[in-house]
């Protein structure tokens, strides 16, 4: 019987809590390239500058005056988490509401450069 692929989401939380195999990481790319392949026909430039836009929006008048580099962390995680484009809106609301669960855009967006070896 083959086995289910497991969620993208799952893997990425992996990285974040640093518990990630080299296989994690291999698999985390391949499914993000086959996520801009297959949802956005390769145009890296268009899934991210609409990941932005359904962030700021789902996350209102706070996620507007998140730091420019804040916002890009957190655009960088949530595209590489591979969203449906179907429901972008409704997983960036998710999104937005996990992230002020766990401490907030700018303690996520600090963990995010630190996983990405990125100088505070």
């Amino acid at each position: 019987m083959a086995r289910t692929p497991e969620p993208q989401s799952a893997i990425v939380n992996r990285m974040l809590k640093g518990e990630a195999t080299r296989e994690d990481t291999t698999t985390a790319q391949t499914n993000f390239l086959l996520w801009l392949r297959q949802e956005w026909s390769g145009d890296g430039d268009l899934a991210l500058a609409t990941c932005e836009k359904t962030l700021t929006e789902a996350g209102g008048e706070e996620w507007r005056s998140v730091r420019e580099r804040d916002l890009a962390a957190h655009v960088w995680l949530f595209s590489f988490s591979c969203p449906s484009r179907e429901d972008l809106p409704g997983q960036a609301r998710n999104w937005v509401a996990a992230v002020r669960a766990s401490g907030g855009p700018a303690a996520i967006a600090r963990l995010v450069r630190h996983l990405r070896g990125q100088p505070e």
